[in-house]
């Protein structure tokens, strides 16, 4: 199961499988075993290393993680509209 979500221009993948599969640069919402205990946010850097957005924080719901992904979206794009120039 993949489905694919776009926030803010960022793409926003949700997984039953690995985040090794995303794309680097994007995020994903990934079930820890298989959704039953919880799933996680990461991000997926330019050399398709995962890191995990929510530390020891992990999401009932894929829905409660895909708002916390988007949320993080919208604080990255604030603080880069508000961070001076060089």
């Amino acid at each position: 199961m993949k489905r694919y979500h776009s926030h803010q221009g960022r793409d926003i993948f949700v997984t039953a499988g690995s985040a090794r599969e995303l794309p680097p640069g994007s995020f994903g919402i990934c079930a820890i075993g298989g959704g039953a205990e919880g799933w996680a946010v990461v991000h997926i850097g330019p050399e398709g290393d995962a890191a995990d957005l929510g530390g020891e924080y992990y999401f009932a719901t894929a829905e409660e993680a895909l708002e916390f992904a988007k949320e993080l979206i919208d604080l990255m794009l604030a603080s880069d509209s508000t961070a001076p120039s060089a």
